[in-house]
């Protein structure tokens, strides 16, 4: 005789398959960038999307070919610097139409299987220094209305499996409060809309230990900044000594 809690494993996992197998016949997996069956992304699209080169890019704010001279984060161009209070961004694509319509069609179609393929490209980012350098990893959370409309806070999703597999600690530390669709608005309109949108999540201690200082604060677009600025100085009023950013794409 099988032990029940064996045969009631054998029971969930061919439950899950035959409802796996359901939902394939009625809504089958295509590739959301060309559609095609059998697949969340193919080849030929991932050759498609544009992986920013991290030897290239700008250490602070993730712009691709900033390394020398970025025109995204750098005082040469303007009166006024950029204020940027997190150290370093890496970010993993450009921000383009097969990007806009993976982000589109997870973010918003519901399309929650692009989580996984999420976490590994940021991941695969992500430097052997800032894995030894982190205590811990965070992201920009979704507001309430935001994940009922939804049904999933998007960010988290991406965020658990990416700290897995860069084994670290993740621990949800933010809230955000109701604010505008960042996407309807220009850069000053975005600043103006993120003051005052954090706090920190109910039951997190005012000031953070000693063992969570070292923050990756993780985020799906990083388009002005505006949003991982208001979250990062949040994260530093609180006691954070250093705090890091990771995007899946960037806007330039």
């Amino acid at each position: 005789m099988y032990p029940s809690a064996t045969i009631r494993h054998y029971l969930k996992r061919g439950l899950r398959q035959l409802a796996e197998g359901l939902l394939e016949l009625v809504w089958p997996t295509r590739c959301v960038g060309c559609e095609k069956h059998g697949t969340l992304l193919c080849g030929s699209c991932q050759e498609e999307l544009s992986c920013i080169d991290q030897t290239l890019a700008c250490p602070r704010c993730g712009a691709p070919l900033g390394r020398l001279v970025c025109t995204e984060c750098t005082t040469v161009y303007e009166d006024q610097p950029k204020d940027l209070p997190f150290t370093q961004a890496r970010c993993a694509w450009e921000f383009n139409r097969l990007s806009r319509r993976i982000i589109t069609f997870y973010k918003d179609r519901g399309e929650q299987r692009l989580a996984t393929l999420l976490a590994a490209t940021l991941a695969g980012v992500i430097p052997l220094e800032w894995r030894l350098w982190a205590d811990l990893v965070t992201w920009i959370p979704a507001d309430a209305e935001a994940i009922k409309r939804r049904g999933f806070d998007h960010v988290a999703m991406i965020a658990v499996p990416f700290a897995q597999k860069c084994g670290l600690r993740i621990n949800p530390l933010l809230m955000k409060r109701p604010h505008e669709d960042q996407r309807r608005l220009g850069r000053e309109g975005r600043k103006r809309n993120m003051r005052a949108a954090f706090s920190l999540k109910e039951g997190v201690e005012s000031r953070l230990p000693a063992t969570m200082r070292n923050i990756i604060l993780v985020d799906d677009v990083f388009t002005t900044g505006a949003t991982l600025s208001a979250a990062t100085e949040v994260l530093l009023a609180a006691g954070a000594k250093e705090v890091r950013v990771v995007t899946v794409c960037r806007v330039w």
